[in-house]
């Protein structure tokens, strides 16, 4: 299934031979970082291209961590954990992070047919925020809500990618909400780190 960013992903390897396989895509590319700790047994991991094609392969020996530095063109991979020699564990679950440094993956808001694509990224978000509106024209107002559904940051827009410093908001969740000429309202949820 496909995994998001920046998370920790938890699962097992049972029973031996187990193959677990988490679907990302690049949209920008650049550099990415994934990890997997917490293991209770002798696992590696290896990334693969859309076609399954092996790049890179972490192999380090027992319950060593697992570590690949990747700088990754935009398309589809998959990080895979398998156990060494049939290594497995059915009750203690390994953690899998797929980290980006430079590469992005927009989040999808609204892609039917004759809407305009939004893009809100990267998500999670640390400073700042980047807003893709295409196709709109005129100013566009973007509204960043709290958890309490009170608005943080409001900011006018102009242009198909726009940039919003959201530095100073606490880490959460928040809900984005962009308007245009008060309507065609889209919104999405943006975590914070």
């Amino acid at each position: 299934f496909t995994i998001p960013f920046n998370t920790n992903v938890t699962g097992l390897i049972s029973p031996t031979g187990d193959i677990d396989n988490y679907k990302f895509v690049i949209t920008t590319g650049g550099t990415i970082t994934i990890t997997l700790t917490t293991l209770p047994a002798d696992y590696d991991l290896k990334l693969l291209n859309s076609a399954g094609t092996q790049l890179v392969i972490s192999q380090n020996g027992s319950t060593t961590s697992e570590t690949i530095n990747y700088t990754a063109a935009a398309g589809t991979y998959y990080a895979q954990v398998f156990g060494y020699s049939g290594a497995n564990n059915a009750t203690t679950c390994y953690t899998l992070r797929v980290a980006t440094g430079t590469a992005s993956a927009p989040q999808l808001v609204s892609t039917g047919k004759g809407k305009k694509q939004v893009e809100v990224y990267p998500n999670p978000a640390k400073d700042i925020m980047y807003i893709s509106i295409p196709g709109f024209t005129g100013v566009s107002e973007v509204r960043v809500f709290n958890g309490n559904g009170k608005v943080v940051l409001n900011s006018k827009v102009a242009g198909a990618v726009s940039q919003m410093n959201i530095a100073a908001l606490p880490a959460g969740i928040y809900l984005v909400k962009i308007s245009n000429n008060s309507k065609d309202v889209y919104s999405v949820k943006l975590i914070k780190e």
